[in-house]
């Protein structure tokens, strides 16, 4: 194998990504128009790989399969926030994927631990109630005797 054909593939491979990155951000762009078609390709595009991420943070595939569903309908009512001089749209995507898994974690531990302290049963200690339990025990044993 020739070292220049690994080169040639290596440049030939970077400028398709930055087409495909390119391709993106015009879809996004395009998608905060109010472009359903756009939004369409897009979606076929970037599903797989948010999924992956949020199935990656989460590990439970039905929570994964939700979180994405609002991930990318987050994505369609707020494209018109995407700035391509910022950075790239599978970036932001990314980046509003991983917030949204991280954001069903904490849910997810806040809940439980709610429900945790609601169901402690929390018995208030009742002094007076003791104290006249431990009176009546010690007349029936003066009794008994």
């Amino acid at each position: 194998m020739n070292p220049s054909d690994s080169d040639a593939s290596q440049l030939e491979s970077a400028a398709t990504d930055r087409r495909g990155e390119r391709d993106l951000d015009d879809l996004l762009v395009h998608v905060a128009r109010g472009d359903a078609d756009a939004f369409e390709a897009l979606y076929d595009r970037l599903v797989g790989p948010v999924y992956g991420v949020i199935r990656r943070v989460l590990r439970d595939p039905s929570q994964s399969e939700e979180v994405t569903q609002e991930v990318l309908l987050e994505v369609w009512r707020t494209a018109a926030r995407f700035d391509p001089a910022v950075g790239g749209a599978a970036t932001w995507v990314m980046t509003i994927a991983h917030r949204r898994a991280i954001d069903r974690i904490r849910s997810t531990t806040a809940a439980a631990g709610r429900e945790q302290r609601t169901a402690e049963v929390h018995t208030p200690h009742d002094e007076v109630a003791e104290a006249v339990e431990a009176s009546l025990d010690r007349e029936r044993v003066r009794r008994c005797l």
